[in-house]
């Protein structure tokens, strides 16, 4: 296939197009690209201002919380410092941790419609594009019928043809001129919605102009589509990071109680949620066992001598028992640890379910753009050969082994031929915009410039099967990391667990820009500060070492007190 050839009929339409226009100066004259329309629609979205908005709210609210919580501590931390009940030291745990979660969704909501509004604009840009280059190819063959028509006039009174056939060109030019017309409509209607979106004159002299792409749409790229997408989709990632804050809240509840009432009375409890499978029943049972415990330690009555007396006072514990000791700790929430681990199962659940519907919604998506990329590559394959036919009928029709009525018939093929390769062209980008939009955005980074080679296009009837491999999984070590108040409300400490194989003998906390927070410690030691510093991990960096020799610098990954270290090959000592 001659892909020059075909480049040149998608943009020289465009660029006869321009020539075209009407011409005004509401916008100005010249190309509008495609960058520069997404820009001008992005200026002029309320919704996407209204997004910017609520990030900039969630800020000011996380910035509340965590002053929140360090006034809180300081009210705790004076001599009549009241104590709390669970549902309000709950409240405290998770304030920064929710706040958090909810800026973080706002950047990532903000950053899904962005995506949306460009998938909205590529879709009106192309439509105007598609418009556009109809109305030039039909510009085209309305000069060719308007010249057939004077010619056959002239013809006509030199007595060379019948007047018949002069009436015939006259109706031909006559139909190509209503097609005209419609062709300008339909681009007048196109620009319009358009315009409206970017907040410019549709009658403005502007032209677009947008360059052929395509992606190489293989079983291996659609799941790294997929990957793609489970790191950025939006809706998965709300649904990760409730998953992730109802662990949190676990975790917390679990602390409460021990600090509370001890480790202790928690020890069943503790070994049956470290257990591989929860057996939710025997998981209640020992749950009433301790709230009864609970409950036993403040029935009955204290003996208390009185000095100086043979007597001896008995007080019902009832009465010396505080607001919040025993079981009025819990308030109403009295069953609040299992029903946090029934919410973090749920948040699971709803996490794997909207994961799995994501890849199938990228697999569906994919076999859409690869039934267009199939439709477009047999248009190309029919315009090119129609093409070449066209050129062996001029050829034949010079030297009059053809008539006109026969060369008539190879142009209007191949006008038809060029109309659908065009038509199915916008078909397949408008499929690839649709997955680049179900997939986060995955398939802008795997379009390539120029005519889809629709020799080499991989068939898609593979089995989709699995994700492959990772080739790196086998040198990807894991480790973890915890962090745990040591002063309630002031400071916390940092633990780290790192894989044996990687040998680390020391670790160090560290800012983005490597800055250190705290001194490096053994790798079984604590960094302490205060506890605002471990409020967004994520923002850091834990730098493990083997005695000086830095062996990674690791991004936390997890939410709130408890997360991995992921160890990627590259960044260690092989």
């Amino acid at each position: 296939m001659n892909h020059n050839r075909v480049a040149a009929v998608l943009l020289a339409a465009a660029v006869l197009c321009a020539s075209v226009l009407p011409s005004q100066t509401a916008f100005g004259a010249g190309l509008l690209t495609l960058e520069e329309a997404v820009a001008k629609a992005t200026e002029q979205s309320s919704e996407l201002g209204e997004a910017r908005i609520q990030m900039n709210a969630k800020v000011i609210e996380l910035s509340q919380a965590q002053a929140a919580v360090n006034h809180q501590a300081e009210k705790d931390f004076s001599l009549f410092a009241k104590p709390h009940s669970l549902s309000k030291d709950l409240e405290l745990k998770l304030k920064v941790p929710t706040a958090r979660k909810q800026l973080n969704e706002a950047k990532r909501e903000l950053a899904g419609k962005e995506l949306a509004l460009r998938a909205e604009i590529e879709k009106l840009y192309e439509g105007a594009m598609q418009a556009m280059e109809y109305e030039a190819l039909v510009l085209r063959k309305w000069n060719d019928a308007k010249k057939s028509a004077e010619d056959a006039e002239k013809l006509v009174r030199f007595k060379v043809k019948m007047q018949e056939e002069a009436d015939k060109a006259k109706e031909a030019f006559a139909k190509a001129e209503s097609e005209l017309k419609l062709a300008r409509l339909a681009l007048k209607a196109a620009k319009l919605q358009l315009g409206e979106k970017l907040g410019i004159d549709p009658e403005s002299d502007f032209s677009l102009g947008l360059e052929p792409s395509y992606a190489v749409l293989t079983q291996e790229q659609m799941w790294r589509f997929i990957s793609h997408a489970e790191k950025n989709d939006f809706t998965l990632y709300k649904d990760t990071e409730a998953r992730k804050l109802a662990e949190e809240k676990v975790i917390v509840t679990r602390r409460l109680y021990a600090s509370k009432f001890g480790q202790n009375e928690m020890r069943l409890i503790e070994a049956m949620y470290s257990s591989p499978s929860m057996d939710y029943e025997l998981f209640m049972a020992n749950y009433d066992i301790l709230l009864e415990d609970i409950k036993r330690k403040w029935e009955g009555i204290f003996l208390i001598p009185i000095p100086f007396l043979p007597i001896i006072l008995p007080i019902p514990k009832v009465i010396l028992q505080g607001e919040y000791d025993g079981l009025r700790y819990f308030d109403d929430i009295r069953y609040s640890l299992p029903v946090s681990m029934l919410e973090q199962d749920k948040a699971r659940l709803k996490e794997r379910d909207t994961r799995g519907k994501l890849v199938n919604k990228i697999k569906k998506s994919f076999l859409d753009a690869k039934g267009a990329e199939e439709s477009y590559a047999q248009a190309l394959k029919q315009a090119d050969r129609v093409r070449e036919e066209l050129e062996a009928a001029r050829k034949k029709h010079a030297v009059k082994w053809i008539t006109d009525e026969e060369l008539a018939k190879s142009v209007q093929a191949s006008e038809d031929a060029d109309k659908a390769a065009m038509t199915g062209y916008y078909a397949y980008k408008s499929a690839l915009s649709a997955l680049n939009l179900a997939s986060a955005g995955a398939v802008d980074a795997a379009l390539k410039p120029g005519v889809l080679p629709y020799q080499d296009i991989d068939d898609g009837l593979a089995p989709m099967g699995e994700p492959p491999a990772d080739p790196n999984a086998a040198k990807r070590l894991v480790g973890s990391w915890s962090v745990k108040e040591a002063v309630e409300g002031i400071t916390s400490e940092l633990t780290v667990k790192a894989p044996k194989e990687l040998g680390a003998t020391h670790f160090a906390l560290v800012t983005w820009d490597g800055k250190p927070v705290g001194l490096k410690v053994p790798i079984d030691g604590k960094v302490t500060h205060i506890s605002t510093v471990f409020g967004d991990m994520s923002q850091l960096k834990i730098e493990l070492y083997k005695d000086n020799t830095v062996l990674a610098s690791v991004v936390p990954e997890g939410n709130g007190s408890t997360g991995t270290l992921t160890i990627e090959a590259s960044g260690r000592e092989e």
